[in-house]
């Protein structure tokens, strides 16, 4: 198996184990799914576009965006987990305590790293992300709405959450 084959294989154990969750906790798809093939492109770009450093860092991918936030935005804290996985479900309930409280959405886009979209209601994408064991080092919430206001950024590398609003 090459690197290449080797890499799309964990992109896909990372999806089936989020299908995997969904039916485990029985969550209803009209609060949580996949965004259609036909729009995620459209949704990481306008993702990207929004927040990331675009002029220096042209070449769209999901890896370490952390790293490469525009410097307009403006940081608004962040949540620091544990010792990593003993507290990964009571960490990734405190997203609900990043997101500005004023005019929120009914629902939201889930991105990680691996290039998965997803877009339902926060509970279940918590949820989620509390179940899925496999490692995802990096993920992205974002209103589901016509303006990206902010952005809810997980680093793995730091295990840490934080929010950066336009």
């Amino acid at each position: 198996m090459t690197v290449s084959d080797s890499e799309r294989s964990f992109r896909y154990e990372v999806r089936d184990e989020a299908e995997q969750s969904i039916k485990a906790l029985n969550i209803d798809r009209a609060n949580f799914r996949e965004v259609p093939k036909t729009e995620w492109e459209r949704v990481i770009k306008r993702f990207y576009y929004t927040f990331i450093d675009y002029e220096h860092y042209p070449k769209i991918h999901l890896n370490y965006l952390w790293l490469h936030f525009r410097s307009d935005l403006r940081y608004m804290g962040h949540i620091q987990n544990g010792i990593h996985t003993a507290d990964w479900v009571e960490f990734v309930d405190k997203i609900d305590e990043l997101i500005p409280r004023e005019n929120r959405p009914a629902e939201y886009y889930y991105i990680n790293d691996h290039g998965w979209v997803y877009e339902g209601k926060l509970p279940e994408i918590t949820q989620i992300l509390g179940d899925c064991s496999a490692r995802i080092e990096d993920f992205y919430i974002l209103p589901k709405r016509e303006r990206f206001d902010w952005v809810v950024c997980y680093c793995g590398d730091g295990d840490s959450m934080g929010i950066y609003l336009r």
